[in-house]
């Protein structure tokens, strides 16, 4: 156990090697005696699986000076354009000067320093920065803003005068005062002697010149309440753009060097300040001595102790380098004196074939930045076609800049022993697993003084960490494992994993990878996150077969800036620029991937249930942080258990792994879609416009996180915990990389309905919809898909009818189309907006028409008006009127219903019901929710034979065997698409399967009866799972579908209706009563009684449940559903209806029965004297309280003329009460068309509660009591 952190080192201190680190440690007396700690390089040699690092690209450091050393290019290039532009003076690039002179009118004011470097980093940082930089040739070239001596790469000796390490972030020193190992920290005031014949004088005239010429980089006059200036005048962001650095192959040389043989050499040097030319005896590298090349083409100068090399004496070569460099000429030697005084001789070398220490050159994986994108040059401007510049072929690459070594002469000679060349010299894990991954964890600095102040492994950490920044190996093993795909798919590779052996990845052990990838953020940072997100180019590797298909006219030949500030031009884009690897399989694809989600989920901590329950609902609504009480004293430890949970689920390298990943899984999507579109793949069922099917590497991440959770889900209920986890699951992998997905939508989306499908927010909408489909096998809940942020950014009026008008196409999508990222109030309000705006636009046909009447009235005589009037009846009609009789009301609606036109029957409704009973009753409202009670209880009157009703639980479903024709069912649809379209809740009860038709989905499975036939289903669950014997001989049960018409048992053989096909029996299907058959049979549909039914064995129970629920649900009754539809149909827009799932269509039709009181009191309006506290009110709510939801229906209809809650709630419904005179003997009334309840104010709880019971049991009709 460690103390907490005392935080880094002194930087204007010298760091303390390792001897003083031991002895700075050393325990007082009386002091408990901590873990010892494993010495270093214990794991190196623990290991088996210990190779070198044979490949500059493979190594962590590299990867940092490369990623570094690109986007300074690109800082500079911007930085360059925006302060002194470029030499076309017709340039287009909003951020050059050039174009800002042309554009402004006078006068011009040009950028200052401060600008300019704020602009370029913000640019440089985009997820695509090379938009914005300008093609031509710039003025003044990005390289002219180094400053010369700023070392931009130090080498350090590891820990125990083992190993090596490189900070790629030093403080500015110059290079022959830091070799000479002289304190050269800027501002430092420490005196030491002259070491090596150096004065320590010259080193800080190197420092004072560089901090001279950053200070002359500052802002002139600088605002101290700016954050910009603030941020961007610093010293620290001049210097990251200004500093040397040099490639990333001398870097990885480097740090090879620093474990070869060594030879001494002589090198002469000649003080400046006396004249003395002193001959010292020097170690020299052998390797370091020699030239080499990189990847950008510059050389590396020989260097002793990681200073140019003087060459008054040359070393000697080992005949490795005599063989692979030819012999230098004397005119590549350039004689160069720096300002303390030395001479140095810096030669010029071609750059070899291969490296001289037998390496091979360095290969860049992926030149793309880090920040998420693959970089690609900018498009070329059709109107900058103008004579090209002349290509600047003369550019000569300038010479790497100076690796720093803080190693002195004398330090070389005290670690020489340790540094003879004694096995591996860049010591890295081959592969690793879980139990590697647990060791690894233990390979920390356990305490600050054991590691330098220059330790630059870690970019952020968590100062309050329990343990300190992990050390080189570790870095290092984790970079070349996860950064290769091929590396990583030998990892994690777990032989006895019975767990998962019903799962397609049955190698990766998920439950031991949730814990292995814990906190390593707090050890190394974004490391972790790098290293895949480069792994992941591998998901955009094409199929062989696409690039078989690839046309040459698809190479756009364009003019790409370069980083050098010259103009180039390519006929193709740059082969870097490209994946390169093979193609992965999609086991292979997904074993990456699976990591890839582990490391992201892992991140995350589990925290609680009801946490969980919060962040999810705030982070929909595209809150970061939610208005809570600051909390500033964080002394005793104590956090808000969301703040750990937000802080993780907003770090950057975290969400940029997040983005790559979603585009990885887009991309081998697309590419699926291509190959089906090209005949190489067969499609799939998809799930509606969006795509065409679900991919293969989706099919295989369901599969394989639906045995995670389900593992999950098993070891919670072992556990036993008391934990709630019906509302919310709470952490697990797919819920939290849901989370990850959700994020990632709502950063990313730019605020368009239209979606392009392979992007970010497209791929992860994609990836939300195969989780949605799979959701209870997920553990996952329907709520934890919904975005509210999308929906509250959207036009609620023109959206949805844009929705309604867009065709279907390939690279794009509607977000409507995703109703699962939608609440259900937000469906509905887009449903009802879609119909309500076509209802609208009718009404205006009417305005319009009637002005035009209007108009026309003083030219047109009364002959030609009746001729106009009866032509134009249908337009000059405000409202569908319905006029029925209560006693005959189904009769009177299907008659009038019968023929109409459809766009009479899209204008408002009005009715009127009962006036020729002598009822008073005017529709705004309420006499329409009662006509469609009256109506619909009449039609599912089973007496009609045209519905049934279970006696269990009261659903209705079509009669198989009814003797009425299909227009009446037609007309019936009309009258349902009436109320849906005019915002109606229905008082009817159809089951799921219902539903289901209506929108074209076709149930097959016992879940889509079990709500409307539970015990049917309940005997097909036995029959599916029986293992006693053969359910033949058990259950007895014949391949028939069997139901009863008019008294009469019928069966109809599934197996041979199929064998002689539905054609063979059109009679039947037209007028199924006809045939009170016990089979069919022959082609003639003959009664035969010598034939049986083949009986439901264990073989064909399963295809038998199918059939027998496809019968129930559709062939029995295909005559019914396919009229009933189709007069749905008549009002309601067939795409508007892809808004709506089953469960969510049967809430919006139905609404809910489940009366709930405490609701509807605080939906409850009072009028005329009364309020909430009013004693009348109060014993109100305490009678209603008692009702059960039978009464409480009933009181809903007395006052509002419907017993069911709308989909949207109590909200939108109107309940008031209003005070009717004092105590009487009256009942209360009410008015339905505007939800009011006349109360008196009765004397007495008694009173009132015998007066509202007698008032609710008698509702009928309309009028005064």
């Amino acid at each position: 156990m460690t103390g907490p952190s005392r935080g880094l080192p002194d930087p204007l201190h010298e760091s303390r090697g390792a001897s003083s680190a031991a002895s700075t440690a050393t325990l007082a007396e009386g002091t408990p005696r901590r873990r010892r700690r494993r010495q270093s390089g214990a794991l190196e040699r623990h290991l088996s699986n210990v190779i070198d690092v044979e490949e500059a690209s493979r190594l962590v450091e590299c990867s940092q000076i490369q990623r570094q050393l690109r986007f300074q290019q690109l800082v500079r290039r911007y930085i360059s354009q925006i302060l002194y532009g470029c030499s076309n003076p017709y340039c287009t690039t909003p951020t050059c000067l050039s174009c800002k002179k042309r554009l402004t009118s006078k006068p011009f004011r040009a950028p200052t320093q401060l600008t300019a470097r704020a602009l370029a980093h913000f640019l440089a940082s985009q997820d695509d920065p090379h938009t914005g930089l300008c093609p031509n040739q710039l003025k003044v070239s990005p390289s002219a803003l180094e400053i010369e001596g700023a070392g931009g790469v130090e080498i350090l000796k590891g820990e125990g005068g083992k190993g090596s390490t490189c900070n790629v972030y030093p403080a500015p020193r110059p290079p022959l005062a830091a070799s000479a190992g002289i304190s050269t920290c800027p501002g430092s005031s420490t005196s030491t002697a002259k070491r090596d014949g150096h004065d320590k004088s010259s080193g800080k005239g190197e420092v004072d010149k560089i901090w001279t010429t950053l200070g002359d980089r500052h802002q002139a006059k600088k605002d101290v309440r700016s954050l910009g200036q603030n941020l961007f005048d610093t010293a620290t962001v001049v210097y990251s753009y200004s500093k040397q650095i040099p490639s990333a192959l001398s870097v990885f040389n480097s740090l090879r060097s620093l474990r070869t043989p060594r030879q001494k050499v002589s090198v002469t040097e000649q003080h400046h300040d006396s004249g003395m030319t002193v001959v010292k005896q020097r170690h020299v590298d052998s390797s370091s001595a020699e030239a080499t090349g990189h990847a950008n083409g510059h050389t590396v100068q020989p260097r002793v102790s990681g200073c140019p090399a003087p060459t008054a004496v040359a070393p000697p070569h080992s005949l490795r380098s005599q063989r692979s460099h030819p012999k230098t000429s004397s005119a590549h030697i350039m004689p160069e004196i720096l300002s303390n005084g030395h001479r140095i001789h810096r030669i010029r070398h071609h750059l070899p074939d291969s490296l001289s220490n037998g390496q091979a050159p360095l290969k860049i994986q992926d030149t793309a930045p880090f920040d998420g994108t693959q970089e690609r040059p900018p498009s070329y401007n059709s109107k900058m076609k103008r004579k090209p510049l002349s290509l600047d072929l003369n550019y000569t690459p300038k010479a790497d800049p100076p690796i720093i070594s803080l190693l002195t002469a004398n330090q070389d000679d005290r670690n020489e022993k340790a540094s003879e060349p004694m096995g591996l010299i860049l010591p890295v894990a081959s592969h690793l697993d879980c139990q590697i991954m647990d060791q690894l964890k233990d390979e920390v600095y356990h305490h600050r003084n054991q590691q330098s102040s220059d330790f630059t492994f870690v970019v952020d950490y968590d100062t309050n960490a329990r343990f300190r920044p992990a050390k080189p190996f570790v870095n290092r093993s984790l970079f070349f494992t996860f950064s290769d795909p091929e590396t990583l798919l030998k990892s994690f590779c777990d032989s006895d994993n019975n767990a998962y052996k019903h799962s397609p990845l049955p190698h990766l052990n998920s439950t031991r990878l949730t814990h292995t990838f814990r906190d390593w953020n707090r050890r190394n940072g974004a490391l972790l996150f790098d290293s895949l997100w480069i792994a992941l180019n591998a998901l955009f590797v094409p199929p062989p077969e696409l690039d078989v298909q690839k046309s040459p006219r698809l190479r756009a030949a364009g003019r790409s800036p370069s980083l050098n500030g010259s103009a180039s031009y390519s006929s193709t884009p740059s082969n870097s620029e490209a994946p390169s690897g093979r193609y992965l399989s999609d086991k292979e694809a997904a074993h990456i991937v699976m990591i890839c989600i582990h490391a992201l989920t892992s991140l995350v901590p589990v925290g609680w249930p009801h946490s969980w329950v919060q962040v999810r609902k705030f982070r929909s609504w595209g809150i970061i942080l939610p208005d809570a009480p600051p909390h500033t004293d964080f002394t005793d430890g104590f956090s808000h258990p969301l703040l750990n949970t937000i802080d993780e689920l907003e770090y950057e390298p975290a969400l940029r792994l997040a983005g790559r990943l979603v585009r990885g899984i887009g991309a081998r999507a697309c590419f699926e879609d291509i190959l089906v579109s090209l005949g190489h793949r067969e499609d799939d069922d998809g799930w509606g416009p969006m795509q065409r099917g679900r991919s293969e590497l989706m099919r295989i991440l369901v599969r394989h996180l639906e045995e995670v959770e389900h593992l999950a889900v098993a070891n919670k209920m072992k556990m036993k915990t008391k934990l709630n986890y019906d509302e919310d699951p709470g952490w697990t992998v797919t819920a939290t990389f849901i989370e990850w997905l959700r994020t990632i939508i709502i950063k990313k989306w730019n605020g368009k309905a239209e979606v392009n499908r392979w992007g970010n927010v497209g791929a992860a909408i994609r990836i939300l919809f195969d989780f949605y489909d799979n959701r209870e096998s997920l553990n996952l809940r329907t709520n934890m898909f919904h975005i509210p942020y999308l929906n509250e950014h959207l036009d609620l009026v023109k959206e949805p009818m844009k929705f309604l008008s867009r065709g279907p196409t390939i690279n794009s999508f509607h977000l409507l189309q995703c109703p699962f990222l939608f609440t259900p109030r937000d469906l509905v309000a887009h449903f009802r907006t879609i119909n309500f705006t076509r209802m609208y636009k009718q009404f205006e046909e009417t305005e319009r028409a009637m002005h035009l009447q209007r108009e026309l009235d003083p030219f047109l005589r009364e002959p030609y008006w009746w001729l106009i009037r009866s032509r134009l009846k249908v337009t000059f009609t405000d409202y569908l009127v319905l006029d029925v009789r209560r006693e005959h009301a189904l009769e009177d609606t299907l008659n009038q219903l019968w023929g109409q036109e459809k766009r009479l029957l899209m204008k408002p409704l009005k009715v009127k019901m009962g006036q020729q009973e002598g009822e008073v009753g005017l529709d705004q409202g309420g006499v329409t929710y009662e006509f469609f009670r009256v109506v619909l209880s009449e039609a599912f009157n089973p007496d009609k034979g045209m519905f049934t009703i279970d006696p269990q639980t009261r659903m209705t479903w079509f009669h198989p065997a009814t003797v009425e024709p299909p227009r009446k069912f037609e007309l019936l649809g009309v009258l349902f698409s009436l109320a849906i379209y005019n915002g109606i809740t229905l008082p009817v009860t159809f089951p799921l399967a219902f539903y289901k038709y209506l929108l074209g989905i076709i149930p097959t499975t016992v879940n889509d009866i079990r709500d409307g036939w539970p015990a049917l289903a309940k005997s097909f669950d036995q029959l599916l799972s029986w293992e006693d014997g053969d359910v033949a001989d058990v259950f007895l049960r014949s391949y028939t579908f069997s139901y009863e018409s008019f008294g009469t048992n019928i069966d109809v053989d599934m197996q041979e209706f199929e064998r002689v096909g539905p054609e063979k029996n059109v009679g039947w299907l037209n007028n199924p009563s006809q045939q009170h058959m016990t089979k069919v049979v022959g082609s003639d549909n003959q009664h035969d009684p010598e034939k049986e039914a083949s009986m439901v064995t264990n073989s064909n129970r399963e295809q038998f449940v199918k059939d027998y629920i496809l019968w129930l649900t559709l062939k029995s009754v295909e005559v019914q559903l396919r009229a009933f539809r189709k007069g749905f149909l008549s009002c309601i827009h067939g795409t508007s209806l892809d808004l709506f799932e089953p469960g969510s269509l049967q809430a919006l039709i139905e609404g809910s029965q489940e009366v709930s009181v405490s609701a509807l009191k605080a939906a409850t309006h009072y009028e005329e004297g009364y309020h909430a506290a009013h004693p009348i009110i109060l014993d109100f709510w305490s009678i209603v309280q008692k009702y059960d939801n039978d009464d409480r229906k009933k009181l809903l209809e007395f006052v509002t003329a419907t017993d069911r809650v709308p989909v949207t709630g109590f909200e939108t419904m109107n309940f008031c009460i209003v005070r009717n005179g004092g105590d009487s003997e009256m009942l209360p009334t009410s008015s339905t068309c505007f939800g009011k309840l006349m109360l008196p104010e009765y004397k007495g709880k008694e009173k009132l509660e015998e007066k509202l019971a007698l008032a609710i049991q008698n509702c009928k009709g309309f009028g005064v009591v």
